[in-house]
């Protein structure tokens, strides 16, 4: 028995951390079922339940309490939905309601919300609902749920909604088929147990439920019954465990064993005993307990704690005599176990630490996000957000930059307001700030921690990690097996802050894109400030506060989206840093409506995405739903190239871009100058998948020069004119979720004719049509852009030409292929380091299937002049850095060096390099002027420049 009791005092202390953060009083505690027509005068339990209509009478009842005895009550409360409407619309406002009232009248011990004949879906919610609300404003300690059957709570539990309740309430007819159910799925549960007493001793009743597996014991009793209750649970103060191998038996006067079951409790602390009879208000009775080393006996009662002097020892038993009683009682009784001198002591110390669940660690960021929207401010921030898209192979990019207020409401949508602009860093100054095309991914209406009626996320705790100098959870969550498809969601993790609860990164992949977004992916970092003065707060100042001083406000986003443009990929890297935040200033409105009034473009935040404000005469703003798609350029300037016929080539045409042309969302480009034309048009999301097809024209109505150089020298003789027509047809087709992939059939005409300075002897080609399929894999993320590709072309028409003993017959049909890698890297004050590497290869290639490295060429080594040369195979890196000064102009540096192998030209990895200077300002009426200018260096450069002014003007 020694040491089973010792067993016991050991579990018992094993278990103590694990019960620490408890609030409860007693270790196991009996209460009453309330009765609203009377007030009790004792603080003890109190289990009160109402239907939702009858909340007045209840506040009544409440009102008499003190505000300890309202701590100490579980509050459920029964609601009843009305036929009609949703049913998830109607929880809400009854959980609100609900909410609201105890906020009035509590705080709680524990509250609790059911659902009369509502589904387990709908009562999981209503349970989620009510938990995340009541907790974060902290009207209750805990919340209740019950009772239901086993059967309910295993579909209760498949509905998630076990991590949103602390205790469940079971009747009395139902609670060993429901202890049995939780022991087996979830044995760290409470369970209260709701009871009528069924004899004289109460005392009695209650520890039958505590033996059974309750923690707490509701009884239907009177009033008159909360003395002796508070004595009961003054006595279970503390680790009290039940024994269920005390081997105590209750005999009659005349030492007649009684069929009677003595319930026995010990304390872990010091080992004292609780004994606690059936009661017999018609006899005296004797408990026996085996072993003699007892003393100090005393019966509690609700009034009075007497020591006990009918006692005594026969037979190895300790026996005590207690008379007839209608009144509760217990029996206490203290060990008198002496040390044995001789026995050598040993000390053991068990230590345990209770990990924490990913759905405890999400209920409790719920819980904290109630509060939060509960005291959510108005607020005016700097907004600043950089658009950088990529241009070409990842190497070069066209900044946007957009700055102005960003103002905050709880109680309406947030507008932005476009009061500067800059591109590539050069403020725009004359005019109106353009009216960007706004191209959104689909709004995903079920975010990830969001309370919805089904698990839409599935969650993993990844571990502990340090962000930003703040202690956090690291929890990853992405859609269920059984999302339905096409459901736009997340993938992704947010990191949660363990003292505060609040989530202080979230990182998102957006899945199941449609339309031109090709891919999505999100980070938004969270700042604090304190509730007080709402000053921004240091790492080291949220760590000593209570979290419900403190405010998290998103500060910072970036993204990157991969938009399906005219058949192409292009990459957007979006910043947004908030910054200089007034929180609840008294001018707020008085700004908003200064903004509104004001020749500043703004948009706002609505269900559909952002959307265009546009200025009433009155002064007012309202949503512009429908804008013009449709883009038109004027492009006027001029081209220097030593190496064409002509060196100075003027430039001048319309480029007319359309992004849903006859409202069927194709996208559409045209570009016209005279001698030029090319022409796009592609549709995203075809055949109800993620795929786009495009078709492609180009062509020249004069011919450009094809020149031959032998040895860095050309060969005037052998100089051809070519005249090029060019149909493409594309499908992409997005892979995973930063990927694509692209499938297309090029069909081009050539047309060869003779130069002026050709020589007779020299046979041109033949005209022929050239057939290429080609495949083409890109995948970009975060500033880095992969690329490679294969392309196999078949000419229709191949006779011999040129020099006869260079003619190759298999070179009708050729391949090439290749790869490139480049990154940006965003510097302070608009300063850009571009970084990209390019490989070209083939198989098969001749003269006029090469690569050509002049300005229009497949790459490009600033400088070199057009058709000068020509690679069977290249290894190029490329290298620039862009700055601004005076927010006037920018400057860019360019240096590109080549390894080039072509064997007809005498090449093998031979080296070329080229400096380049660009530049860009913005003039008047909104016309972007960029100049490039271009030199061979090294031991292969060529006399003369390559240069470029271009005149951009937006209609």
């Amino acid at each position: 028995m020694k040491k089973v009791i010792q067993a016991l005092a050991l579990l018992q202390m094993m278990l103590a951390p694990l019960t620490a953060a408890e609030p409860a009083r007693c270790g196991s505690c009996a209460g009453i079922v309330a009765n609203l027509d009377e007030t009790p005068s004792a603080t003890l339990p109190v289990l009160v339940r109402a239907d939702r209509p009858a909340l007045p009478a209840l506040t009544q009842y409440l009102s008499r309490l003190s505000p300890e005895q309202r701590a100490s009550a579980t509050v459920v409360i029964n609601v009843t939905l009305p036929s009609g409407g949703d049913p998830l619309l109607q929880i809400e406002e009854e959980a609100r309601q609900i909410v609201a009232w105890a906020a009035g009248a509590g705080p709680f011990d524990a509250m609790g919300v059911r659902v009369e004949g509502g589904s387990p879906a709908l009562q999981a919610f209503a349970i989620k609902r009510l938990s995340v609300l009541t907790q974060g404003l902290r009207l209750a300690s805990r919340i209740v749920a019950g009772p239901y059957s086993s059967e309910q709570l295993s579909l209760l539990y498949e509905s998630g909604a076990n991590s949103y309740f602390d205790e469940l309430l079971v009747e009395d007819g139902s609670f060993d088929e429901v202890a049995k159910w939780i022991t087996e799925k979830d044995p760290l549960r409470k369970l209260s147990l709701v009871t009528s007493p069924t004899g004289s001793n109460i005392y009695y009743d209650a520890a039958l439920g505590f033996r059974r597996g309750a923690w707490r014991v509701f009884l239907s009793a009177p009033l008159s019954s909360e003395a002796s209750l508070v004595a009961l649970n003054r006595e279970f103060a503390g680790d009290i465990t039940f024994d269920p191998g005390a081997g105590i038996e209750l005999l009659d006067r005349t030492g007649t064993k009684r069929r009677e079951e003595v319930l026995s409790f010990v304390r872990g602390s010091d080992l004292r005993r609780i004994v606690i009879p059936p009661g017999d208000p018609a006899a005296s009775n004797i408990v026996t307990l085996p072993g003699e080393q007892y003393k100090n006996v005393r019966r509690v009662t609700g009034s009075t704690a007497a020591t006990v002097a009918d006692t005594g020892r026969k037979g190895g038993r300790f026996l005590i005599g207690f008379p007839p009683s209608a009144d509760p009682f217990l029996l206490t009784i203290d060990r008198d176990e002496r040390i044995d001198q001789t026995t050598t002591k040993d000390s053991l110390e068990v230590v345990t630490s209770a990990g924490i669940s990913v759905e405890e660690i999400i209920r409790n960021h719920q819980s904290y996000r109630a509060f939060q929207d509960s005291i959510q401010p108005h607020y005016v921030a700097m907004n600043r957000t950089k658009l950088r898209f990529g241009v070409g192979d990842g190497g070069e990019a066209v900044e946007a930059t957009i700055a102005g207020d960003y103002f905050a409401s709880p109680s309406g949508p947030a507008d932005w307001v476009w009061q500067d602009f800059f591109i590539n860093g050069v403020r725009w100054k004359y005019g109106r700030i353009p009216e960007l095309p706004l191209i959104q991914p689909e709004k995903v209406t079920q975010l990830p921690l969001d309370l919805q009626l089904t698990n839409d996320y599935r969650y993993v705790l990844a571990g502990d990690s340090a962000v930003r100098g703040f202690e956090c959870y690291e929890v990853r969550f992405e859609p269920p097996a059984v999302a339905p498809e096409g459901l736009p969601l997340y993938r992704g993790t947010i990191w949660i802050e363990k003292k505060s609860w609040a989530r202080i990164r979230v990182n998102m992949v957006q899945l199941n894109l449609s339309g031109e977004i090709l891919s999505n992916e999100e980070r938004i970092d969270f700042s604090p400030f304190e509730t007080a003065g709402w000053r921004p707060l240091a790492p080291s100042d949220v760590a000593g506060r209570n979290p419900q001083s403190v405010l998290w406000l998103p500060s910072s986003v970036s993204a990157q989206q991969v938009l399906s443009t005219a058949g192409r990929s292009t990459v957007v890297l979006r910043s947004t840093e908030l910054s200089e935040f007034n929180i609840n200033p008294a001018n707020w409105e008085e700004r908003r409506l200064t903004a509104n009034r004001s020749s500043a473009r703004m948009v706002r935040e609505t269900d559909r995405g952002l959307r265009y404000l546009e200025r009433t005469p009155e002064g007012e703003r309202i949503v512009q739903e429908n804008f013009d798609t449709s883009r038109v350029f004027l492009l006027s300037g001029f081209h220097h190239d030593s190496g064409l016929e002509f060196p100075v080539v003027p430039l001048g045409g319309l480029d007319y871009f359309n992004f849903n042309l006859f409202n069927k969302g194709i996208q559409a480009n045209l570009f016209f100058a005279g001698v030029i034309v090319n022409a796009t048009a592609s549709k995203p999301g075809v055949w109800g998948t993620r795929a786009t097809v495009s078709g492609d024209f180009s062509g020249l109505a004069i011919p450009f020069a094809n020149s031959m150089y032998r040895e860095g020298r050309e060969i005037e003789g052998e100089t051809i004119k070519a005249l090029p027509l060019r149909t493409t047809v594309r499908v992409g087709l997005p892979l995973f979720d930063f990927a694509k992939i692209d499938l297309a059939l090029d069909v081009s005409h050539l047309s060869y004719q003779r130069a002026m300075e050709t020589a007779p002897s020299f046979v041109v080609p033949q005209d022929t049509f050239i057939l290429a399929p080609s495949l083409e894999g890109r995948y970009d993320r975060w500033g880095y852009s992969l690329q490679s590709f294969f392309k196999h072309g078949i000419r229709t028409r191949w006779a011999p030409w040129g020099i006869e003993s260079e003619y190759d017959p298999s070179q009708k049909r050729y391949s090439q292929f290749g790869a490139s890698l480049g990154k940006s890297f965003y510097l302070p004050r608009f300063q850009r380091l571009g970084l990209e590497m390019n490989y070209l290869s083939g198989s098969n290639l001749d003269r006029l299937s090469k690569y050509e490295l002049g300005f229009f060429g497949a790459q490009r080594i600033r400088g070199v002049q057009s058709g000068s040369v020509r690679a069977e195979r290249a290894l190029l890196g490329h290298i620039s850095y862009g700055f601004v000064f005076s927010q006037q102009f920018r400057l860019e540096l360019f240096y590109d060096h080549g390894l080039i192998t072509d064997r007809s030209s005498g090449y093998q990895s031979e080296p070329f390099q080229g400096v380049g200077l660009g530049g860009q300002t913005i003039g008047p009426w909104g016309t972007l002027l960029r100049t490039d200018f271009g030199k061979t260096i090294g031991r292969n450069a060529q006399d003369g420049f390559v240069a470029n002014l271009v005149l951009l003007k937006l209609f």
